[in-house]
């Protein structure tokens, strides 16, 4: 899913705590979101809730599991409420450093042998109320459903998208909080799906793992649409 994938990058990696406080960085960047960001930024519109959910009654997903590899047991943490910025992933060690009484439980491993890292679970974008007709009901639109290729900068924060389609090779692009606050529809939860992306890595040596992401179809309004074609 483009969806999943668009809050993978922009919203999951940088919501990782050990990114903001600068432990994390040699693999895929550090973050945007620094912490005088939590509470303030208006990271989408009003109608935009994100969740990171290792429970499972939240799949089950990719980013399922009972306890987390600091024994912390699987919880929901509000990410995105209303779409202001509210929450991180956290470790028994960085809980205190944003007012936590105790670690979210995104403590992972790929392996007895490895040592656990601040990991996605399941983020997830939390379903609208809008019928699929009301979604689609723009006048004029592209819809993407399949995606060619992905790339961001190294703070998590400007992001470039191909999709592969009838219009040939299109392509957007822009700024993830511009971007989320320009989400103007959200499909019902009738329609909501939890994907998943199979090998998100991080760490050095590297550690590959999964992680789920459910999302609804969704509009965005006034995106920098282009062409993929170089030829």
């Amino acid at each position: 899913s483009p969806l999943g994938l668009q809050f993978h990058e922009p919203v999951g990696h940088p919501i990782e705590l050990d990114r903001v406080l600068g432990t994390e960085a040699n693999y895929a960047g550090m973050s945007f979101l620094t912490l005088d960001k939590l509470n303030h930024l208006q990271y989408g519109s009003e109608m935009v809730n994100v969740v990171c959910d290792a429970r499972l009654e939240h799949g089950p997903g990719l980013g399922t599991f009972a306890f987390d590899d600091e024994g912390v047991p699987a919880q929901s943490t509000d990410i995105i409420r209303n779409g202001l910025f509210v929450g991180y992933m956290t470790s028994r060690e960085t809980a205190s450093a944003v007012g936590q009484k105790r670690s979210n439980g995104t403590m992972r491993a790929d392996g007895w042998a490895r040592i656990p890292l601040i990991r996605m679970t399941n983020v997830s974008l939390k379903p609208g109320r809008q019928s699929l007709d009301e979604v689609f009901g723009a006048d004029h639109a592209i819809y993407m459903q399949t995606n060619k290729s992905w790339s961001i900068d190294d703070k998590r924060y400007n992001f470039q998208f191909e999709s592969v389609r009838m219009l040939k090779n299109p392509s957007y692009s822009g700024i993830s909080t511009e971007f989320w606050n320009s989400c103007v529809a959200i499909a019902g939860p009738e329609h909501w799906i939890l994907w998943g992306t199979p090998n998100c890595g991080k760490g050095q040596p590297e550690q590959v793992m999964g992680t789920g992401h459910g999302a609804s179809p969704s509009r965005f309004r006034n995106i920098k649409i282009g062409s993929a074609y170089a030829g």
